[in-house]
């Protein structure tokens, strides 16, 4: 006897995912029509986890900018950070294939310790730490203040299900207790 065989998708690259995680940036990221301000603090919970979740990259993207645009002032250390970061883009996140330098095939793995050391060493080298901390505040903020605010898509939906009651003052008070 036989089985239907059963196909599955075969897993996403590094890059498929990278492109399906960064959602439109007009439509759902930037939509001032989806701004409000929680109404309890179980929404606000809500807010932050699933926005941080579906915005993730997003947010780093975000971060990225600001943390080059507090390297204006140092133009040659602004450079040098761009370039790392297409690097880290084309190299990690965009290429379907692996890289192949003289007939040698490099892993992902690889790359990620080599781009990782090439970063850290650029980090020392320009000393730019006032600029990490205040690119990293700045972002942690904006990050937040857009987690906070956004109401994501499917928020009619509880995680805590029937813990939390909406009290509607034209509703008869639910179970024993009554106000006082």
């Amino acid at each position: 006897m036989t089985t239907p065989s059963t196909t599955t998708a075969p897993p996403q690259s590094t890059a498929a995912q990278f492109r399906q995680s960064v959602r439109p940036w007009f439509d759902d990221f930037l939509s001032f029509s989806s701004l409000s301000l929680p109404a309890s603090i179980p929404e606000l919970s809500l807010r932050i986890q699933r926005n941080l979740y579906v915005f993730r990259v997003n947010y780093l993207l975000l971060s990225l900018l600001i943390f080059l645009l507090t390297l204006i002032p140092h133009p040659i250390t602004f450079i040098v950070f761009f370039l790392i970061s297409i690097a880290w883009f084309y190299l990690v996140f965009s290429t379907e294939e692996p890289l192949v330098v003289l007939d040698f095939e490099i892993g992902q793995r690889f790359l990620v310790i080599l781009l990782s050391v090439v970063t850290l060493v650029a980090l020392a080298a320009t000393s730019i730490w006032w600029n990490i901390f205040l690119s990293v505040f700045i972002s942690a903020l904006v990050v937040s203040l857009h987690a906070i605010l956004r109401t994501p898509d499917d928020i009619e939906e509880s995680p805590y299900g029937a813990l939390l009651s909406v009290v509607d003052e034209d509703e008869p008070a639910r179970g024993p207790y009554t106000l006082v």
